[in-house]
């Protein structure tokens, strides 16, 4: 006997105990959810789906109209692999050991204003924006390409130099 059939019995209308059903059914998979990953790790994957929502937002339609759900898809591999590195990834400081620290801020400081400068231009119209700036400096920063690149650099950079730190 269903949660559905409990419902329907208990009067309510089908379509209320169809998502009192679903309701009930998210609450015990959250439950279990955050029983199974834990506190500390609750906030890591909630950066992850923020990131992944982000990543998918630049990636360009074309990109993901090759198979049908392949935005889901691939918001579920960006999802899982953020998480499997997310330790990696999120113990989230610029190390300041070694030499070498001052590129290393550099270089992060660059691509994460690279990145808003990118978010930036990407929201003004192009015929706007072309009055400032060249085409050359606008395929850089907000062609679809550049788009994914400015997403996925700091990131990336991120990754690598808090794993040679460890």
């Amino acid at each position: 006997m269903g949660l559905n059939s409990i419902f329907l019995k208990m009067g309510i209308s089908d379509k209320l105990a169809g998502d009192m059903s679903l309701f009930l059914v998210l609450v015990a998979i959250s439950l279990m959810f955050g029983m199974f990953v834990g506190r500390f790790r609750l906030a890591n994957i909630l950066i992850n789906v923020y990131i992944a929502v982000a990543i998918l937002m630049v990636i360009p339609e074309n990109f993901l109209n090759l198979y049908a759900n392949s935005n889901l898809l691939l918001f579920l591999l960006l999802l899982t692999v953020l998480t499997i590195i997310g330790d990696s990834l999120f113990d989230i400081h610029i190390p300041s050991s070694g030499s070498g620290f001052f590129g290393r801020l550099v270089v992060m400081s660059f691509l994460e204003v690279g990145l808003i400068f990118s978010v930036i231009i990407s929201m003004v119209p192009s015929d706007k924006l072309l009055e400032y700036v060249s085409q050359n400096m606008y395929q850089y920063f907000a062609s679809p390409s550049a788009r994914i690149f400015w997403m996925t650099a700091p990131l990336v950079f991120l990754f690598f130099i808090n794993r040679k730190s460890k």
